[in-house]
Formats: C-alpha cells, structure tokens, sequence
C-alpha cells in the first residue's frame, strides 16, 4: 500500500475515534455545568479546555465551552474539525474505501454542519452526531474488507482511544462533583453499564481503575493497547513491516497495563495512566517514521 493511502486511513481512526470522544465528554460535561452549579462555570470550562489542549481565554460559559468543543473545520481538535478532516481523508482514499463509510461519514459531516450551533439543548444534539457515529463505525465493521488499510484504520483509532481515555481521567469529573461525576465519566466514555454489571460502587477510584486496566471494555486503556498492538501484528502479515521502536512501544505499553497487578494506590494508577498516554503518543510518532516518513529522493549515478 502507498504511504500516502496508509496515512490516510490511519487519521480516518484517529479523527472519528477523536470526534466520538469529544462529543461524549462534551455532551456530559455540559449536562454536569448546567444541572450542578456549585462549580464555577469558568473552572468546568478550564478543566475540560485544559484536558483536550485547547485554549479557554475566552470560555467562562457552559455556551461558550459548546461552540469552542464544536470548532469548525480548521481545528481537527474540536468535533466538527475531526469529523471534517476524516471526511477529507476519506475523499482522499475513496477508490479504496468502501461506499457505504464514505457516505455514512459524509451524513455525519453534513448534521455538524447544517445548524447544529442553534439548537436549543447541545446535549441531544450531540447524541444525533454520535449516532450518526456510530453508523460510520458500523459500516467500517460490516463492509471493510480485513486488509492494510482497516489495518492501518484500527491502530489509528486504538491509539487515539488511548490517549482520549487519558484526557477524560485529566478531567478529574470526581474531584469538581464528587456524587455524580464518576458515573459522568463512566458515561463520557460509554462504560456506565459494563461498570455496573461489574458489582462495584462508581466511586472515584474505582471508575478510573476500570478505564484504566479493565481487560474487556472495549475503551479502557488496556484493551486498546492491546488492540493496537494487534493491528502492528497484523500489518506484519501482510508485508507492511514495521521498525523495531513501534513494535516496542505498543508492546510495552500493553504489558506495562498488563502487568499493572492490583495495587490500589490512586497515585500509582494516576501514574500509570499519565505514562500509557505517553506511550500513545510515541507509537504515533513511531508508526509516522515507519510508514509515513518519506526516504528521501533516489539519485542515479552514471
């Protein structure tokens, strides 16, 4: 496969896994600002703004955090910027993608763009892009054939997943509102009923350990370490051989989660997390210079 094609499909997951991400933090952080107003609205918009890296001189008002997290299309790291730029991806590699993710991408694209801004609650509206979200991942998961680019697609989404699980731990829900922002997190990252049917309290704690080292729940950090790993193996068979600095960085990051054992200190799971992020964050560099980087032009000698 051509670099180019392969980079694309790997910013396809990293942009809707980025996308589907904001849109859930959002659309509970929102629902925490306007129905507990014991937070200052300034510092719920600061913890969220500092947690996705994205300026807040100008946000104090939960109003202002939803048109600063919807963005527009020059920012990637607002909701309609990564949907926008999935979407030019896709247009990029359309002859290689199948029909139905184009479209179902391009239905997302379009309810972002078409009016979003003057709905009267930004919490449903959010939930209507997130299906509309989920739609794509379903048409990936139904009509993509099992080759270098879904390859490339799932450890584009596995890193991302990562590190915005790591953001939404940055955000501390629990701290701010410590009755009702653990199940907020749990909520923000689709995981309120795997936690439950677990038996335990959704207590601060508890919540971020099992984001963290859970080994089933698809958006803990442990089992998209592993999936990530999985997609580097996998673009193995198919000759598409990465350098040794990638395959040992989603390889210690999954052991490092693996390995976690039980301890219950906060500070040491806090930790781990901070360092699975990081991880996350050296496997993108490390799958950029394995497959995206170019060599350099080719002289002749005569």
């Amino acid at each position: 496969m051509l670099s180019r094609l392969a980079e694309s499909f790997y910013w396809i997951g990293r942009y809707l896994e980025r996308a589907e991400a904001t849109a859930r933090l959002l659309a509970e952080h929102y629902h925490l600002t306007v129905e507990d107003r014991s937070v200052p609205d300034e510092l719920a918009a600061t913890v969220v703004l500092d947690a996705l890296t994205l300026p807040h001189d100008d946000v104090t008002t939960p109003t202002e955090l939803v048109r600063a997290l919807l963005g527009d299309v020059s920012n990637p790291s607002t909701v309609i910027g990564a949907v926008g730029a999935a979407r030019e991806n896709a247009r990029s590699v359309r002859d290689a993608l199948s029909g139905d993710v184009f479209e179902s991408l391009n239905g997302a694209y379009l309810t972002l763009t078409r009016g979003l801004m003057a709905a009267a609650s930004p919490g449903p509206s959010m939930y209507r892009v997130i299906e509309r979200l989920m739609v794509v991942n379903g048409a990936i998961e139904w009509t993509m054939s099992r080759d270098e680019g879904h390859g490339f697609l799932m450890l584009g989404r596995s890193l991302e997943r990562v590190d915005m699980t790591g953001r939404l731990l940055e955000v501390r829900h629990e701290q701010l509102w410590p009755d009702t922002g653990p199940v907020a997190t749990l909520r923000a990252a689709a995981g309120l009923s795997p936690f439950l049917r677990t038996g335990e309290a959704p207590t601060g704690d508890m919540v971020r350990r099992f984001l963290v080292l859970d080994p089933t729940f698809p958006r803990s950090m442990l089992h998209s370490a592993r999936q990530a790993e999985e997609a580097v193996r996998g673009l193995q068979t198919y000759g598409s051989g990465a350098d040794g600095d990638l395959v040992r960085e989603v390889g210690l990051m999954r052991s490092r989660l693996e390995f976690a054992g039980t301890n219950e200190d906060p500070g040491l799971l806090d930790q781990l997390a901070h360092d699975t992020q990081l991880s996350a964050v050296n496997a993108g560099l490390a799958t950029a210079d394995s497959y995206f980087r170019q060599a350099g032009t080719i002289v002749w000698s005569y």
